[in-house]
């Protein structure tokens, strides 16, 4: 099934490609294999000098032993990677059961860290899903992948920012149970996805520990569905913790608080409402001197008269 799944995307690398094109390589590291186009050859051959790192990292994060050889595919060409990921905000994606984990590297090439964080990421959705066979909601799969990665989403803002917390103000977050099969996909409502499951890890691990959120998938390992695992693993159900996280994410982003994070641009607009209203004073002042003056003036003229 690897092979196959492989085989389908180089035939459309090999499609898209002009027909002079060199073809595809393989770079067999320590625990990896690399599958690249010719000219990546160094990229390849550093990802795969990473790649220990990135397991040693991971397995340190989750508790669990990698122990299996994922194949990592670098495609160069963005159009060829777009047919495959289906969105054009995705930067990479792992395909669970195939032990296969496709990059666009035309997204990669400016930043290595993002390489190697981005291969962590998808490393641990293998990972996971291998671990745990069946019942893995995808805010729970995508949250601690991120939270693995060091916040590496497999996603790029395409530029709007404060999404959650735009998302909280507003009273428009998703609620968890919407996000369990699938993420939405129109762009901004998959980013808020992805912040808002990053945030919900970040906040059990903040309140609970690392510790209690490895135990948490180790039951979901033996077969647990989501609330029970909560409940054998955290002090409440899976509900009551969602309420807290939405609790304290309204706590953290009320609007005294987003105008405290963006207080350069309170000032600046508080500073150009000032000067508008100090500008039309003046000119309303200005308008009544020279009404004041036409009044002397014809006053003037009246008494000569």
């Amino acid at each position: 099934m690897r092979l196959a799944a492989f085989v389908l995307l180089l035939l459309s690398v090999i499609a898209a490609r002009p027909a002079c094109g060199s073809g595809f390589a393989a770079y067999k590291g320590p625990g990896v294999v690399i599958r690249y186009e010719r000219p990546m050859h160094n990229a390849a051959a550093g990802l795969a000098a990473l790649y220990p790192g990135i397991r040693a990292d991971l397995e340190a994060k989750t508790g669990w032993i990698v122990d299996f050889t994922p194949e990592v595919v670098l495609i160069r060409q963005n159009r060829v990677f777009l047919q495959t990921a289906g969105s054009d905000i995705v930067t990479a994606y792992a395909v669970p059961g195939e032990d296969l984990i496709v990059i666009d590297y035309a997204k990669m090439e400016r930043t290595p860290l993002d390489l190697q964080a981005t291969t962590e990421h998808e490393l641990c959705h293998l990972l996971l899903h291998r671990k745990i066979s069946s019942g893995i909601p995808r805010w729970l799969d995508e949250g601690v992948a991120q939270w693995a990665s060091g916040g590496i989403a497999d996603i790029i803002n395409p530029g709007e920012k404060d999404i959650l917390k735009q998302a909280v103000l507003s009273g428009r977050v998703i609620p968890l149970g919407d996000l369990f099969s699938a993420f939405p996909a129109q762009p901004r409502d998959m980013i808020l996805a992805y912040e808002e499951s990053r945030s919900f890890i970040d906040f059990i691990v903040h309140e609970y520990g690392a510790g209690r959120l490895r135990e948490l998938l180790r039951e979901m390992a033996k077969g647990k569905a989501i609330q029970e695992a909560f409940s054998e693993v955290l002090p409440e159900d899976a509900n009551v913790i969602e309420k807290k996280w939405l609790e304290n994410l309204v706590r953290r982003y009320s609007w005294p608080a987003y105008a405290s994070d963006h207080i350069y641009w309170v000032l600046f607009f508080a500073a150009a409402l000032i000067t508008f209203i100090g500008y039309l004073r003046l000119r309303r002042r200005m308008k009544n001197y020279r009404d004041e003056e036409e009044n002397d003036d014809i006053t003037g003229q009246g008494d000569d008269w």
